[in-house]
C-alpha cells in the first residue's frame, strides 16, 4: 500500500512540472513611464508563488542601483508586491528581474527566459531652462579625453555621483557628490583613477556579482575588449578585469540573455554582436558571437522592442542602418527587418519617445551631423527614421524628461559644431529645439540626471576635447538651503553630514530637506521631501517668512531651529522609512502656496522639518530638526 501511494504521489508531482508558472499582470505595465518616485511594483502570476524564491525577484534602478525593499504575497499568495524601503530616483530606469528560478507553491517554474519589467520614474516640473554651477578640468596635469561616464549612487548617500569614462588615459575617475543640495562635487575620489583596457569609450552600470553594489563596464576600440570594475559601494572600485571581444568595441549594452537571474555583457566588434557570459559571481568566461546583416555595427542598447517580458538589442550601424535583434532568452537572437538609421549609427539610446510603451530608438548619426527618431512598433520593428537638420559632426544623444512633463526631452551633443542640443518633446515624439549651449570645446555627451535632490533634472556636459565637467541647473537658483547641522553649532556636536540637519539617535547622518518644482504661485509644482528621518517618527513642515539666528539657526532640542518667528505649521505626517515628502503631486496634499497662503506677488519664504526622535540622544528633548530651505516664490 505504501509503494502504491509513493508511485502515485510521484505521478502528480511530475504532471504539475509541466505546468508552468506564468505572469498576467504587472503594475507599473511594460516600458510605462512617469511613475511616482515610492511606487511600489505588482506582478500577477497565474498560481501562488512560494514565498521562499523571492530571492529571484530583483530590482535594480541604474542611478540608485539594487533597490532593497519588502515583499508580501496578496491575493492567496499569486500576486507579489515588493515595496522599496527608499524613493527611486527621479527619471531613473528601473529594472524588474524575474529568473527562472522562481517557483510557484505547486513546484513550478518561471519559464526559463525569465520575464523582465522595465520603467522610467518621474522628474518634477522644471523649466528647462539652465544655469551654470561648475566647471572643472578632469586632470590638469594631462589630456585625459573625456568619452562618456556613468551617473549613479556609487556610495550609497542618495545622491548621484560621476564615473567619468576617460579615452587618452584608459581609465575611469569618480567624482562623489558632496550630497548637500547645492549640485557640487568633491576632487576625484582618494586622487585615484582605475585603469581599464585601450581607449575605453562606451559604458554601463549593473551589479554583475550580486553583491549589492554598482559595477561598471567600459568597452575598448583599441585593445579589442570589455573591461568589468566591481564596486565596493564606498565610491571605490577593485581592478578592473578586462576581457577580450573579437573586433574594436565601440558599443556596450547589459542585459540578462538566459533568464538566469545575472547580467551579462553584449559588444559590438567584428561586424557582430558578442556576449561575455556572466558566470554568476561577475566574471565573464564564455564569449558568444551574435551574427548580423548590417555592416560595420557600431552602436549598442537594450531594452524590451517587443513586449514580451525578455530583454533585446538594438545595434546601429556606420553603413547607416539599425535593426533590432530579438532575444529569445536563451543566449541566442532573432534579427528583425532592417531600417534606415538615418545616417550613421553612431549611438543609440533607447527610450518611449511617444506615450505608447512601445521603445523607440534615437540615433546620434557621427559624421552625417545629424540626429535621428525613429519610432518603435512594438513588435521589433521599426519605422522611418525623422531626422534634425544638419550641423556638425554628432556623437552623442541623450534622453530624459527634462520638463517633468511625463515625456522624454531629447539632448544632442554636436562635436563639429561645439554645441549642446536641447529639444522638447510635445508627447508625441514632434521635438522642437529649445536651446543651444555652447561647448568649451567639443561635446563627447551630456548627461541628464538630478544633480542636486531637487527630483528635476539637470544637465552635466561632458567636454571630449576640452576635457571639463560643466554642471547646469534646471532653472534659475530659486532654492537653496541653509542653516547646516555643524560641529561648533549643533547642541552637542553632533554634527550631521554636509548640508544636513544635526544628527540623530538613528545615525542617518541628519535630516536633509530639499525642494522640487517650481515655486510659482500661479503654477505651483513645488514639494517639500525630507530623507535621513527615524525610520518611524512624526514630523512637522514648517514655514516662516524669517530666518532664525541670522540664517544660521538657533539650538532647540537635539538640532538647529532655522525659522523664525511666528511659523505656520504646513503639515503634521508620518515618516515611512526615514522618508516623507509634502506639496504638490504628493497624495491629496494642497499646494504649499495655498496651505502656506503665499501672497499672489510671491516674496521669500522659508522652510524647515521637525521630527520626533524618541530615543535618548544629545539632550534630553526627543525631537530634531532638518536643515533650512529658502524659497523665492514668483507670481
Amino acid at each position: 500500500m505504501r509503494r502504491a501511494i509513493a508511485t502515485c504521489a510521484s505521478f502528480v508531482l511530475s504532471s504539475v512540472a509541466f505546468a508552468q508558472l506564468t505572469v498576467v499582470a504587472t503594475d507599473p505595465l511594460l516600458n510605462a513611464s512617469h511613475q511616482p518616485a515610492t511606487k511600489a511594483i505588482v506582478v500577477d502570476f497565474d498560481r501562488a508563488v512560494a514565498s521562499a524564491s523571492l530571492s529571484n525577484f530583483a530590482v535594480y534602478g541604474h542611478t540608485r542601483g539594487p533597490v532593497a525593499g519588502s515583499f508580501s504575497l496578496e491575493n492567496g499568495g499569486t500576486r507579489v508586491r515588493f515595496t522599496p524601503n527608499e524613493p527611486f530616483f527621479a527619471g531613473e530606469l528601473v529594472e524588474v528581474s524575474l529568473n527562472e528560478k522562481l517557483q510557484a507553491q505547486d513546484g513550478s517554474f518561471l519559464r526559463t527566459q525569465g520575464y523582465a519589467i522595465g520603467f522610467r520614474v518621474a522628474a518634477a516640473p522644471a523649466p528647462m531652462t539652465f544655469t551654470p554651477l561648475a566647471t572643472w578640468d578632469v586632470d590638469p596635469s594631462q589630456f585625459a579625453r573625456i568619452y562618456g561616464g556613468q551617473t549613479a549612487d556609487l556610495n550609497g548617500d542618495d545622491f548621484s555621483d560621476l564615473a567619468i569614462v576617460c579615452e587618452n588615459s584608459s581609465d575611469v575617475r569618480v567624482f562623489l557628490s558632496n550630497h548637500d543640495g547645492t549640485g557640487s562635487f568633491g576632487p576625484l575620489h582618494l586622487g585615484t583613477a582605475y585603469p581599464v583596457g585601450n581607449t575605453p569609450s562606451p559604458n554601463e552600470n549593473a551589479d554583475f556579482d550580486g553583491d549589492g553594489f554598482i559595477d561598471v563596464v567600459t568597452c575598448e576600440s583599441v585593445s579589442n575588449s570589455v573591461s568589468v570594475l566591481l564596486g565596493n559601494g564606498d565610491g571605490t572600485f577593485q581592478a578592473a578585469t578586462t576581457y577580450s571581444v573579437l573586433g574594436p568595441s565601440h558599443g556596450v549594452a547589459v542585459l540578462d540573455i538566459d533568464g538566469d537571474g545575472d547580467t551579462d555583457i553584449a559588444a559590438t566588434g567584428n561586424d557582430e554582436v558578442q556576449v561575455r557570459v556572466n558566470a554568476g559571481n561577475g566574471t565573464f568566461p564564455t564569449l558568444l558571437s551574435i551574427p548580423t546583416s548590417v555592416q560595420t555595427d557600431y552602436a549598442l542598447a537594450a531594452a524590451d522592442m517587443d513586449n514580451d517580458g525578455i530583454t533585446d538589442l538594438v545595434v546601429g550601424s556606420t553603413s547607416g542602418e539599425v535593426v533590432v535583434l530579438r532575444s529569445n532568452g536563451n543566449g541566442t537572437f532573432t534579427e528583425q527587418a532592417v531600417q534606415s538609421a538615418g545616417g550613421h549609427g553612431w549611438m543609440v539610446q533607447l527610450g518611449d519617445l511617444n506615450g505608447d510603451r512601445n521603445v523607440d530608438v534615437s540615433i546620434a548619426n557621427g559624421g552625417w551631423a545629424h540626429g535621428s527618431i525613429v519610432l518603435g512598433n512594438g513588435d521589433g520593428t521599426l519605422q522611418a527614421p525623422v531626422s534634425s537638420s544638419n550641423i556638425g559632426h554628432m556623437p552623442a544623444t541623450d534622453l530624459g524628461d527634462l520638463d517633468g512633463d511625463g515625456d522624454l526631452d531629447w539632448v544632442l551633443s554636436s562635436f563639429g559644431a561645439g554645441v549642446y542640443q536641447i529639444w522638447r518633446n510635445d508627447g508625441a515624439a514632434n521635438f522642437t529645439l529649445v536651446q543651444t549651449l555652447p561647448a568649451v570645446s567639443n561635446p563627447a555627451c551630456a548627461a541628464l540626471f538630478d544633480l542636486d535632490g531637487d527630483r528635476d533634472l539637470d544637465l552635466t556636459l561632458l567636454d571630449e576635447i576640452g576635457d571639463v565637467i560643466t554642471l547646469m541647473e534646471n532653472g534659475p537658483l530659486d532654492q537653496l538651503t541653509f542653516c547646516y547641522g555643524t560641529a561648533s553649532t549643533c547642541p552637542c556636536g553632533n554634527a550631521g553630514d554636509s548640508g544636513h540637519g544635526c544628527e540623530n539617535s538613528n545615525a542617518t547622518g541628519g535630516a536633509l530637506l530639499l525642494p522640487q518644482g517650481v515655486a510659482s504661485v500661479g503654477n505651483d509644482s513645488l514639494a517639500l521631501n525630507v530623507t535621513g528621518l527615524p525610520a518611524s517618527t512624526t514630523l512637522v513642515f514648517m514655514q516662516s517668512a524669517t530666518q532664525a539666528g541670522g540664517g544660521l539657526g538657533l539650538p532647540f532640542g537635539d538640532g538647529l531651529l532655522c525659522v523664525g518667528s511666528p511659523i505656520k505649521r504646513l503639515a503634521t505626517k508620518t515618516g515611512n522609512n526615514g522618508f516623507q515628502a509634502f506639496g504638490s503631486g504628493v497624495g491629496s496634499d494642497p499646494q504649499i502656496s495655498v496651505a502656506g497662503l503665499i501672497p499672489p506677488a510671491g516674496g521669500t519664504f522659508y522652510y524647515q522639518v521637525w521630527y520626533r526622535n524618541n530615543a535618548s540622544f544629545c539632550t534630553a528633548a526627543t525631537s530634531n530638526l532638518s536643515n533650512g530651505v529658502r524659497v523665492i516664490w514668483t507670481p
